[in-house]
């Protein structure tokens, strides 16, 4: 009793604290109000680890949004299931002064039991809170109970987002004394403070004024930028299981756990599964079961069992026609199974492209895919969205760490990933113009594996739609779209054709006797980057276009003014711009070749030049003369 008393007063001391300071905005100091939206006057988490399966958080949250772009950001949203549950709230809104406005009560918080989930234990308390001013304060004050075992601690995570400043924050860590805990910083050397008592020891992580970064073009993920640090138990009870997380060969034995005997079918769907495969190859058996996954479940996300961390049975799959990502990988996994072929149950993060090998936690994944090594080739199989064309790595996992589950326990890998290069779109296109500006223009274009998956979904569009969406593309006004046609190949290295045709009343302007024709209305790049850089180039997706466009005239014309020839190479990719012009007939053949990557900020002044003169290309006109 005398232990819990010290946690408390502990905590009573923190809130007292806090009340009396004054929450003027004037108070803030200037370097925290600089690129900020809102800034976090106080943030307090205490974590008190009763047993391995339950646990007391408290919180206080003060913070002023200083404009209507930090808005979000005084929501209150608090995440319950079986494992959590919110026991008390109160809530504080000041005016720019420091003056209180008004309390919320408790009664304010809506609670849904809602979510994109069919099946879930998890309910959201939210509250919206609504004011027409700024700057305002809110200072949130409430406790959640854990229960049913404990699997990772919440993560200290004092700074959200970008433009976000933060005052102070503290985060304390209250460990029986038989407890050992892991941890992870990134982007932060804060070391904790060690404070114990009869019973506890107690960790306490300190941030103070951590001014706003701004958001820029191209910044870096948050993850790579703000101070987050991770905290596991190194045993844990989660659920009725319990399992150790030093390293993610212990994890990953305690997750191969929770897939045993997970993976029976029923003597009904061992017959289909083969006659779909009688006679085939392996790699057109794998082919054959994909497809009947894909055409008879659809995809629902289930939080239930272990915390959402177990699959649904292979047979309910099969009964019930549904399941989540870890379910559906599951269901494949034991079907080719049932025809002697391997593969392996695969957890990834589709967020974040890199895991920590020297950390583990469940925490860092939140995907399931399913590897399937063949004899010349290894499937990467993305079970939960029939629209991934087979054995295609689509951009979300391509490049990124995941945990291959096989002999037992966890194995890290990193997912293959093809050249920027060949992320390619093509179009060739042949222009039509007549002396009074009206043209005909023809339009064939191709898209590959990456900028394929940008233009897949037109496929499913309905015609009036799939023409809309061609328009956005395109600088061409008083235009009309006709004769589409769309040709999708999906396949390992997936191609989408599209093809069309344009009635354009007016190509360009006519002044007299010149013509002002545009370079390349059909392929605008309408990035521009910062002229002033405080952070990192991060560039995730690299491409590769090719446009070649052929103009021809009624009428005899000569040229008066077109853009040079440009041929550049960069650490950032590659541009060209050719034109030729002969009799009534021109040919421009236009690439350009953006690379990925991380870039220093240094080379912001090489970036800008590079981007700039591209857009200079493309904005320019062609100046023909009549004969």
């Amino acid at each position: 009793m005398k232990n819990k008393y010290l946690l408390v007063t502990i905590f009573l001391s923190a809130s007292i604290n806090i009340s009396a300071q004054n929450y003027a905005v004037d108070n803030i100091p200037e370097e925290l109000k600089k690129n900020s939206n809102a800034v976090v006057r106080y943030s307090y988490t205490e974590f008190i680890y009763n047993d391995i399966k339950s646990a007391t958080e408290k919180n206080i949250y003060v913070i002023t949004i200083l404009n209507k772009q930090g808005d979000d950001l005084s929501e209150f949203v608090c995440y319950g299931d079986k494992f959590r549950t919110l026991k008390s709230f109160s809530g504080e809104i000041y005016d720019k002064d420091g003056k209180l406005i008004r309390k919320i009560k408790r009664s304010e918080i809506k609670e849904t039991e809602y979510s994109e989930h069919l099946a879930s234990d998890s309910k959201y308390y939210f509250l919206f809170p609504q004011t027409s001013y700024y700057p305002y304060t809110i200072k949130y004050e409430y406790e959640t109970g854990w229960k049913n075992g404990i699997l990772s601690f919440p993560v200290f995570s004092p700074v959200s987002t970008y433009n976000v400043a933060v005052e102070k924050a503290v985060y304390v860590l209250s460990l029986p004394k038989n407890c050992e805990y892991l941890s992870k910083n990134l982007n932060t050397d804060i070391q904790p403070v060690i404070k114990n008592n009869v019973a506890f020891n107690i960790y306490e992580w300190t941030l103070n004024n951590f001014a706003a970064i701004k958001s820029e073009a191209l910044s870096p993920p948050a993850r790579q930028i703000f101070p987050l640090i991770y905290l596991t138990p190194s045993n844990f009870f989660y659920d009725n299981t319990t399992g150790n997380q030093n390293g993610w060969e212990n994890y990953g034995k305690w997750q191969w756990s929770l897939l045993q005997g997970r993976d029976l079918l029923p003597s009904e769907l061992k017959q289909k599964i083969s006659d779909l495969t009688n006679g085939l190859t392996t790699r057109e058996k794998v082919k054959a079961l994909y497809d009947y996954l894909g055409k008879h479940t659809r995809y629902v996300s289930v939080q239930l069992g272990i915390g959402g961390l177990q699959p649904m049975t292979a047979e309910e799959v099969y009964k019930n026609k549904f399941g989540d990502c870890k379910a559906l990988s599951n269901f494949m996994k034991a079907m080719l199974q049932e025809c002697g072929i391997e593969s392996y149950y695969t957890e990834i993060s589709t967020k974040n492209k890199k895991l920590c090998e020297d950390y583990a936690s469940a925490l860092q994944t939140n995907h399931v895919i399913l590897q399937v090594p063949l004899e010349n080739e290894t499937l990467w199989l993305e079970c939960t969205n029939p629209e991934v064309p087979f054995g295609y790595v689509h951009e979300d996992i391509a490049g990124h760490d995941a945990l291959v589950y096989k002999a037992g326990t966890a194995h890290l890998i990193t997912l293959p990933q093809n050249p920027d290069s060949l992320n390619l779109m093509k179009q060739n296109i042949t222009v039509d113009i007549n002396d009074e500006g009206f043209a005909g223009v023809h339009v064939s274009k191709s898209y590959e594996l990456q900028q394929y998956e940008r233009i897949a979904s037109i496929v499913k569009l309905e015609e009036k739609d799939k023409i809309n969406r061609l328009h956005r593309m395109i600088d061409l006004p008083l235009s009309t779209i006709k004769n589409l046609k769309i040709e999708d190949y999906k396949n390992s290295t997936p191609v989408i054709h599209v093809d069309f045709d344009i009635d354009v009343h007016k190509y360009g302007n006519i002044s007299g006797s010149r013509f002002f024709i545009p370079v390349n209305p059909f392929n605008k790049n309408s990035f521009k980057p910062d002229k002033e850089r405080n952070l990192d180039i991060s560039i995730t997706r690299g491409y590769h276009d090719i446009d070649t466009i052929i103009i021809n005239f009624s009428s005899d014309m000569t040229i008066e003014a077109m853009p040079k020839q440009v041929s550049v190479k960069s650490d950032f990719g590659e541009y060209s711009f050719n034109m030729k012009y002969e009799k009534r007939r021109i040919e421009i053949v236009q690439t350009f070749f953006l690379r990925s990557g991380d870039y220093p900020k240094e080379k912001n002044e090489e970036f800008l030049t590079f981007m700039t003169n591209l857009s200079k290309i493309e904005n320019s006109k062609i100046v023909l003369k009549k004969q």
